[in-house]
Parts: structure tokens; sequence; C-alpha cells
């Protein structure tokens, strides 16, 4: 079976990839892709992997893929949750991004034994993602929860790094990217390279609606013969029917200032090209 897991990050996606394959539930069953509910597919996999501890795994995978799968006949199982990496308030706990990513990522893996387990995830610029996660969480002293982990501490490299050492495939794209890069994220996840509803989901929600009819109306005339193609078509919509309150991200929380923004912008940005360079993973870029 395969397995594939879309870890987060949080504040990178809201539940949007699973929704969007939701949506091709059906025709993605029927070349063998399950897209489990998430209100079944975690609890099940929180279960599981309490279970496994000292348990019987042929049993508990037995369980878990009965739950998952149902009646389904399925080859690839679809998986995502940004808890998988933790809670709100844990991503910066330990000093560093995800200091329990590794950990985390193996349970994942070893709950999995025997399968083809692959790992999926986007990654943000933390100028902008600490505010966003903060905002998202029920924390109430920003300070208290940025200062967890100094600024030149807010890598992405060693947590991605933990995930790719479980020995499992990791693919990672930048959150920033995602306009350009989600229909390869799409396919990725899912296994396959057949058309899917929603490929063009990101554009519509940050496009003007005039901008969006005039893109669909140009892709449906002029079919882009590759990935390379509809992205320099999208990119040049986007520079001219882009909505400007989706595309700049305002931050405003005490002592988060313009230096600080600025410096984890520059680290965010020069770590990047080592992000392609790490062993097992697969870099989405435009």
């Amino acid at each position: 079976m395969e397995i594939a897991i879309h870890l987060g990050a949080h504040c990178t996606d809201g539940d949007r990839l699973l929704r969007t394959l939701g949506d091709n539930r059906p025709a993605l069953l029927e070349r063998g892709v399950a897209v489990p509910l998430p209100g079944r597919a975690r609890p099940a996999i929180r279960k599981g992997i309490q279970a496994m501890e000292g348990g019987d795994l042929e049993a508990v995978q037995a369980d878990l893929f009965d739950t998952l799968l149902g009646d389904a006949d399925a080859d690839r199982i679809v998986l995502s949750y940004e808890g998988f990496l933790g809670a709100y308030a844990r991503v910066l706990h330990g000093g560093r991004l995800y200091a329990e990513a590794g950990m985390r990522a193996g349970l994942l893996q070893r709950l999995f034994a025997g399968h083809e387990v692959t790992f999926h995830m986007g990654i943000r610029n933390p100028a902008t993602w600490v505010p966003a996660v903060y905002e998202a969480s029920t924390m109430e002293d920003f300070a208290a929860f940025a200062a967890e982990a100094a600024p030149d501490a807010m890598r992405w490299i060693p947590p991605l790094s933990d995930i790719a050492a479980t020995g499992a495939p990791l693919t990672v794209w930048c959150n920033e990217d995602l306009p350009l890069v989600w229909p390869e994220v799409l396919h990725g996840v899912a296994g396959s390279e057949a058309a899917l509803r929603g490929e063009d989901a990101i554009l519509r929600e940050i496009m003007d609606a005039a901008g969006f009819a005039r893109l669909q109306g140009y892709m449906r005339d002029n079919p882009p013969p590759s990935a390379a193609h509809w992205r320099r078509v999208a990119t040049a919509f986007l520079a001219k029917y882009a909505r400007e309150e989706e595309t700049i991200e305002e931050i405003d929380q005490p002592g988060w200032t313009e230096e600080i923004v600025a410096r984890l912008t520059a680290a965010y940005e020069a770590e990047l090209p080592e992000v392609e360079a790490i062993q097992g993973v697969r870099f989405l870029q435009p």
C-alpha cells in the first residue's frame, strides 16, 4: 500500500489540499486512490500510534486500514493534517522550528511499516509564519510565544532534514509559490497525473473574478503543453489580475519589528537552495 502523508506545515494549507482531493474522491477511487474523511482518519491515526507501542503492529495496521478504507478497494491512501507535527503551541518548543518533527514523522512511518510512505510538506517565510501560527492558536502572549526560539534558529533545514532522515521520500514546496505549483502538489500527493478538479483553485482565490474568467478562457483556448508553460501563463495573469489584499501579508504583532522581518526573510530565502540539497527531498519550484 502507498501511504501519502501531507504534514502541513501549520498555516500553509488550512485543509485546502484535503478538500480539493475530496472533491475528486470518486474519480480518484476509480484509480485506486482513497481519500479518507479527516473525521475518520485523524482519530484512527492517533489510536493506531498509541496502540502500536507494545502491541501487535500487524493487528494495529489491520484495524487501521479497515477504518481508513472501509469497503473501498485502493492501493494508495492520502492523509493530511497539520497536527501530525504537533500542536500550535509546540511549533517553536525546543528553541527551533518543529523540534519534534523527526520523532513524529518516525512514528507515522513505523505505524505504516512494510508500506510505501511518502511525506509532503509546505514551508513558509518565518517572518509571516510565526505571527500567523500565533493568531491561529489560543495563545495570548505573542512575545512569550515568539521568544521560545531566537530568530536565528527559525530555520526549515533542521526539521526537513529530520523528516528526510526517516528514509521516506519528502516533497517540499514554498507556500509563497503555491499558486504556481498547486497542480504539481495535488498530483504528487494523489500519485496520479490525470486531470483533477480544483487545479486552479488557488488562482481563483487570489485573482479578481474578471481576470480569473479571462485566464480560464485563455487556458481553454490555448491548452498549455507543459507545466512550465502553464506557470508562465498563470504568472502573466497574476501580474495583472491578482488582488493585492490576497498577495500582501500584513504583520502587526508587538515586538515583531521591520528588522526582524527583514532578517528572517533574508535567512529564509538564503536557505532555500539548501532545501533542494537535502538527501531524499524533492523541492517543487515554479
